[in-house]
Formats: C-alpha cells, structure tokens, sequence
C-alpha cells in the first residue's frame, strides 16, 4: 500500500481567460519576420500579460485575508491603469497614425468600438474598488469578479480579434509604417504608466517563458530599465506585487492565494 499522496497541480494566472498564441509562435517563427508579423505578435505579448493580470485578479481575490485587502485593491487598480493607458494610446495616437498614413480615416473604427464594448465594465471595475477608500474591510471578492465576468467576454473577444486586424494591414505594404507607428505607441503607453503602479504591475505579468522563450527579450529595453522597473520601482507598494503572476525576472511563479481547489 503506498502512501504517497496525490499530485496538487498549481492554479496559474493562464486561465480562465484564455492567453493568446502569437502569429509567429502558430508559424514556427523564431528568428525577424515582417513589419506585420512582429507588430501582431509583440500586441499580442501586451494582451497576454493583460489576461495573466486580470486571471490573477479573479483567481486571488475570493482567497485572500483581510490583512491583504489593501494590497490587493491596489494592485487591481494597477490592472485597470495598465488597460487604460493601452487603449488611450491607441485610440490617441497608433490608430490615428494608420489611418493617415494610408488616408483612409476611420479604418479602425471598428477596433475603436471594440473599446466602447467593455468600457462600461471596465468603469464599473474602477469605480467599486476606488470607491473603498479608507473602507478597505469592505472589500467583497464575488460583487468584483461578478464585475469582470460581466465585461470580460467582449474585452477577451477584442484582444484576440485586433490580432488579425493587425495582420490585414499587411496589404499596404511598405506604404505604412507600421513598425514605428508601432513602437512610438508602445513608448508613449510606457511613459504614460504610472511609474510605481502600472509599469512594474505590467512587467511583472510578462512571462518570459511563454512559447518557449520566444518573447524573452521583448520589450527592447536595456537591462538596466528593466532591472530598475521590476527591482527598485517595485518598493513602493511592495505589497501589491505578491499577486503578480510572474517575479521580478519574468519567471512565472506560484500564485500567492490560489484557489484552495487548485483549479
């Protein structure tokens, strides 16, 4: 009779809401592809580490103690800030810079509407956990995740379907720009972040062993940025990175109160 116990599997931040494969990774791409294909696939990277964060919100909430809501709120409004500066940038400038550069002025409407599908449930998101300020104890993890599941499903729906959006853009060719307009978004995103908030909450949501390493070096930023932002941006609210699904190196790790059902 043996009495060795059964195998737990560990709950992680790539469910319930489904990460997304890259165009690069379907393709067995490894080494530089085209303007197109990088831009879809590094969008995508952003989206996954979007869905890794708001995976580790619905998971962890319903298991944490008192003594954490604080943190926990606080790392949640870290999520909404990241979701937020993302969709501004490229309504304010990605969008905009495709559509002049092609002359074809409301091309991306249809991204843009997107936005106004889950815009509602996004508001309703911040405005709940803002709201408990100084009434922290109040907290309630099912009226929050009640909140993300009534935008989630159009929100997931967005972040897969710009992914072909992006690659359909492939027909004009060398006439857009689509590598810089692509790269000036994501800096201007970066330095809209709040530096002790959403940017060490996005970068402790990449995962850089995802698809085997692939985006590993992606965002193209010295290792000291990075070093700075995951290290030493991280010790204000030191204690809203304990939910985070990855540490500071971009390694996945245990989630911090996983479900006690480990699923």
């Amino acid at each position: 009779m043996s009495n060795s116990k059964p195998v737990q599997l560990r709950q992680w931040a790539d469910a319930p809401y489904s990460l997304i494969e890259t165009p690069k990774h379907k393709e067995g791409k490894t080494g530089s592809t085209d303007p197109y294909m990088e831009a879809a696939s590094t969008m995508c990277v952003v989206h996954n580490a979007l869905l890794r964060g708001l995976n580790s919100i619905y998971i962890q909430g319903p298991n944490i103690q008192p003594a954490d809501y604080t943190d926990f709120i606080g790392y949640s409004l870290c999520w909404h800030s990241v979701v937020h500066e993302h969709h501004t940038s490229e309504e304010d400038l990605f969008f905009p810079g495709i559509e002049e550069a092609v002359g074809e002025k409301g091309l991306l409407d249809d991204n843009v509407e997107e936005h106004r599908s889950f815009q509602s449930g996004l508001d309703e998101f911040y405005s709940y956990l803002s709201g408990l300020s100084g009434k922290e104890s109040s907290f309630n993890a099912t009226h929050l995740n009640n909140i993300i599941a009534s935008f989630a499903p159009a929100l997931c729906n967005h972040l897969a379907a710009e992914i072909p959006s992006l690659l359909s853009l492939s027909k004009y060719g060398a006439n857009l720009p689509i590598e810089d307009l692509w790269s000036a978004e994501g800096k201007h995103t970066v330095a809209s972040m709040t530096k002790f908030n959403a940017l060490p909450f996005f970068f402790l949501n990449l995962d850089i062993t995802h698809e085997e390493h692939l985006w590993k070096d992606w965002p193209p930023i010295p290792g000291p940025a990075r070093w700075a932002v995951t290290r030493c941006f991280t010790l204000w609210h030191r204690g809203y990175w304990k939910f985070a699904s990855c540490d500071a190196s971009g390694v996945p790790k245990p989630l911090y109160a996983p479900s006690p059902r480990g699923g």
